[in-house]
């Protein structure tokens, strides 16, 4: 039931002649910018436009744009060319003609041309499909033989002008059984647990203590109510990090009872955060394959929780979410896709925020700086990308499914040339280095030892590191690898594996034995001259079994403990 995206146009802050694009969509997405830019407007016509499924009003002349003489609002759902292989008398084509259909759908013109395979089909208002955009699209698909023989084929009728058989093969896609559009519902900026029993379900959480009473103990005829019951407990849990606490609602609806740390109590003597949690939890629970659009959940909601909120509502539920934010921690999660809303003379418009910079410039318009944004609880630093791509996996394998990097820890990269080329006159720097545990307690730096025996004597810079960071081993460490490099960790055979997956040619090559003070990926060894460590270390962590050679697991199981201790109140 996931959309894929859409474009919109003639509606309230956005005008008629500049259409807003929301694509591509995922299972969550922000929409992120300053008050009053019409962030809520995005969501207003995405409940106006499919709320319509349950009989809701249609837009009406209030939504349209201030001093927009010539205003014709459109909404334009983009479908994958995959899904419109399945509409109706489509999918009952031979194999030969779904394989024409794909391709024509994948044509310049018909395309949509932020992604080659939408396409986009226009609506007037909230029915219908608008001919006229059909035909601006066939004629910029121009007389293809693909168009030629489908409408053929289709409508046992091609020929004519330009652009014809494209129309006519547009038309009949159109007019197929299409799958139901989902519904959509609200969550509004006001959230509260309140005295009012109505028997319409209100996702603002007015009525929310009923329907979670008939959930607890649903009827015969229901009892399946009662796995959905577990499963706002468990929204709760995971959001809370909490895997104990429990709710229950009394047969008088006064409250709803929240138990925590063996106690328990009536959620009106709880934080605000938890009132927040239960009724996104029971709203995002009950509520299924449907949209949901929902205003600035992280009000009263730590930067942690914010995050662990979000990965639920990914992972663990059916719905698509549209979620108006204005926090940084939200947009740097990593989850979903995130849009850029701005306004300008009165008038809106969104840009997807797909690149680094772009989310960048999005907290930057939201008027956060560099040193207001909270880090996670611990920080690990390593010299490069495949080195963050072995100690995730070796975290893993050692703590399966208890922490998760952006939430419990972060992977931060240094450049291993730092302690390795600064000369003495540079001591200033690596003090500097050492002196980003003041932002972070709780730190942990993994450096490559670079010995070529083992009586060599690494270098003092990294010595200093070293005394710096172990001096409170239960928040700090410092993990100097024990042979030259970290891949000297791999099992032999394992990294030749890896080497060979990773470049084919080495396979041709017998290679050198892996030596500990030496660099098993030295161009002279494989016979390469630049050898990607990012991709030897995904293929090698593939395959990797449960060895673990010299120090190693002690030495993540440090790194555990650490994380541990950072996250032990949160």
């Amino acid at each position: 039931m996931l959309i894929n995206g859409f474009t919109f146009r003639g509606y309230r802050s956005f005008p008629s002649d500049r259409p807003a694009v929301l694509f591509p969509l995922r299972r969550v997405n922000l929409i992120a910018g300053q008050n009053n830019t019409g962030k809520s407007n995005i969501l207003r016509v995405i409940a106006d436009t499919f709320e319509e499924a349950r009989g809701k009003k249609p837009i009406n002349k209030w939504d349209r744009p201030l001093g927009d003489a010539k205003h014709t609002f459109a909404f334009v759902q983009l479908h994958s060319v995959d899904e419109i292989l399945t509409w109706g008398e489509i999918k009952e084509q031979s194999s030969g003609i779904l394989e024409k259909l794909g391709q024509f759908l994948r044509l310049p013109g018909i395309a949509f041309p932020l992604g080659t395979d939408a396409v986009n089909l226009t609506m007037t208002g909230l029915g219908g499909f608008d001919s006229q955009a059909l035909r601006q699209m066939a004629t910029k698909a121009g007389d293809s033989p693909l168009a030629n023989t489908l409408s053929t084929a289709l409508v046992r009728h091609s020929g004519g002008g330009q652009g014809d058989d494209a129309y006519r093969v547009l038309e009949w896609i159109v007019q197929q059984q299409r799958p139901p559009r989902p519904s959509a519902y609200t969550i509004g900026g006001v959230r509260t647990i309140s005295d009012d029993s109505s028997q319409e379900p209100d996702l603002n959480g007015r009525s929310i203590k009923r329907r979670l009473l008939e959930l607890q103990n649903p009827a015969t005829d229901r009892l399946k109510d009662k796995e959905l019951f577990r499963h706002v407990q468990d929204f709760v849990r995971a959001v809370l990090d909490d895997p104990a606490i429990t709710i229950d609602v009394p047969h008088d609806l006064s409250t709803v009872h929240v138990t925590q740390g063996g106690r328990t109590l009536p959620i009106e003597n709880l934080g605000t955060g938890v009132h927040e949690v239960v009724i996104i939890a029971a709203a995002a629970t009950v509520i299924q394959d449907s949209i949901l659009c929902i205003e600035e959940p992280e009000v009263h909601l730590h930067p942690i929780l914010q995050r662990k909120l979000l990965r639920y509502l990914e992972s663990s539920t059916t719905n698509q979410y549209f979620i108006a934010t204005h926090s940084a921690h939200m947009l740097d999660s990593k989850i979903g896709s995130i849009f850029h809303v701005t306004r300008e003379d009165g008038v809106s418009s969104v840009r997807y925020a797909g690149a680094a910079h772009e989310r960048a410039a999005v907290c930057a318009d939201l008027g956060y700086r560099p040193s207001d944004l909270v880090q996670t609880n611990a920080v690990v630093w390593v010299e490069g990308p495949s080195d963050r791509v072995y100690l995730k996996h070796w975290i893993e394998k050692l703590a399966p499914d208890r922490f998760v990097e952006g939430t419990h820890y972060s992977i931060m990269f240094y450049g291993g040339s730092m302690l390795n080329s600064v000369s003495p006159l540079d001591a200033e720097e690596v003090e500097e280095f050492i002196s980003l545990r003041s932002l972070n307690r709780y730190m942990v730096v993994l450096m490559d030892s670079d010995k070529t025996s083992r009586s060599f004597n690494i270098n003092d810079h990294k010595k200093r590191v070293r005394d710096g960071l172990n001096s409170d081993p239960s928040t700090g460490m410092a993990w100097i690898t024990t042979g030259y490099t970290v891949e000297n960790y791999v099992p032999e055979q394992v990294l030749t594996d890896a080497i060979n997956t990773a470049h084919p040619t080495t396979k041709r090559r017998v290679l050198p034995t892996q030596k500990l003070y030496s660099n098993p990926l030295a161009p002279g060894r494989l016979g390469i001259q630049q050898p990607s460590k990012v991709a030897i270390s995904k293929a090698a962590t593939q395959i990797w079994g449960d060895e673990w050679p010299h120090n190693l697991k002690q030495k993540v199981k440090q790194v555990i403990s650490i994380i541990e201790v950072a996250n032990r109140h949160t």
